[in-house]
Parts: structure tokens; sequence; C-alpha cells
């Protein structure tokens, strides 16, 4: 009896969890009608989401707002016109992204404005925090960028405008606008207004 209460007490949390997603879901979507959302997108503190007009969201993507204790209740992700976010994609906004019009967003792309604060290494009290402290910093992918899939973007970065990032890379530096990376791993940066972009 009790094994029963139990798992009846979970099917009811997951059910009233299920129902505040989906009800955040619709006030996202009433808000911004031109906007498409698929399947099983997670929006984690909706009232610090900005979305602009006629954005594609696949499905299985995580948009992580902020809001916590743990973050100062800080954070916020704006997500410009005409941008394309592929499946699986993780933006994790606590310490805010701003990705501007007209980007593609490949998928399993994974953006962070935070990173563990490396305090927790000189403190070990820290270790016994619920969250350890972070760090962040401001993320912005400007207009016309195009990640592709599996790129991370660290903290602090700018993705400079009309910017090409091929699959694969680690973006951990600022890229400045109309650049080509080049992945070797970490990023490397080809102008696309070198020679070879000229035609020949």
């Amino acid at each position: 009896m009790e094994k029963k209460n139990s798992f009846l007490r979970w099917y009811m949390q997951d059910l009233l969890q299920q129902y505040k997603r989906k009800k955040d879901l619709y006030k996202v979507l009433s808000r911004n009608p031109t906007v498409t959302i698929e399947e099983d997108v997670q929006i984690l503190n909706r009232k610090s989401l900005s979305l602009g007009e006629r954005i594609y969201i696949s499905k299985g993507t995580i948009l992580h707002c902020g809001g916590g204790e743990w973050c100062n209740h800080g954070g916020k992700i704006s997500i410009g016109d005409h941008t394309y976010i592929a499946p699986y994609v993780v933006l994790f906004g606590a310490g805010e992204i701003e990705i501007q019009r007209r980007c593609q967003i490949g998928p399993r792309v994974f953006i962070t404005s935070l990173s563990p604060d490396k305090k927790i290494l000189e403190d070990e009290s820290l270790l016994d925090m619920k969250v350890p402290p972070h760090a962040f910093a401001k993320v912005v992918i400007e207009e016309g960028v195009f990640l592709g899939a599996g790129t991370i973007v660290l903290m602090g970065v700018t993705v400079g405008r009309g910017t090409i990032v091929p699959p694969g890379s680690i973006i951990d530096k600022d890229i400045p606008p109309y650049s080509l990376v080049v992945s070797e791993r970490r990023s490397k940066v080809i102008s696309r207004d070198s020679n070879l972009f000229r035609p020949r």
C-alpha cells in the first residue's frame, strides 16, 4: 500500500510539472503568435525570455533563462527575428544570452553564459553548498551568424555578424565579424575579407 501511495504521489507531481510546462509554453506562444515552438521544448523562467518575430524553435531545445537564487535571480535570453534553432539546442542564459536576427543555430549547439567559479578550488567549504558558486558573463551572437551542429560557445564571448562556425567547434574567445572559423577543436579564425574569399 505504501509503494502504491508513493507511486501515486510521484505520478501526481509529474503531471503537475507537465501542466506547468504546458502552461508556460502557452503563455509564451500567446505573447508571440508568429513564433513556432515544437514539442518537448523546455523554458525555465519564461519571464526572462524575449522573442522576436517568426522564430522557429525545434524539439528538445532547453531555454534556461536563470532566475534562481544561485544566480542572484539574474539571467535573460533574447532571440531576434527570423532566427532558426535546430533540435536539442541548450541555451544556458543565467548570465544572459543575446541572439540577434537571422541566425541559424545547428542541432545540439550548447551556449552557456556561466561557468563554475574558480573560488571553489580555493575554498573547500564551498563544496558543501547545494549549488557551487558560478561566474557569469553575457554571450552575444550577432546578426546572421551560422553555428554548425555541436558547437559550444562559452561565457563572455561575442560572435561577430555574419560569421560561419563549422560543426563541433569550441568558441572560447571573441570572433570578429564576417569570419570563417576553421575548427581545430579550439577555434581558429580566417577573416572572410581575406584573399580566400576574393574571386580569382
